[in-house]
């Protein structure tokens, strides 16, 4: 299993590459060891997670606040490569 600090760059330096120009409009510390920025623009919503653990880290968006019927993306880093699974 990766350390906590090897998921958080992974996944941070995955999503600046995707998001290189991305300004962060908002921002919120859901816990110590979980924060999610975001912008909107007139189409899109674009996200960054930053996480410290040591498996994965998921972000969901439900109409009711379950996860029946939520769309969900989970990430990891497995040998080094960033993996994502969207549900």
């Amino acid at each position: 299993m990766c350390c906590p600090t090897k998921v958080l760059f992974g996944i941070v330096g995955f999503l600046s590459a995707v998001a290189a120009a991305a300004h962060w409009d908002h921002a919120v510390d859901l816990d110590e060891n979980y924060r999610l920025l975001w912008s909107i623009s007139q189409q899109d919503i674009t996200f960054e997670v930053q996480a410290r653990t040591h498996g994965y880290v998921g972000l969901g968006f439900s109409t009711d606040g379950t996860i029946y019927g939520a769309d969900v993306v989970i990430g990891w880093v497995e040998n080094g490569q960033v993996h994502f699974q969207h549900d």
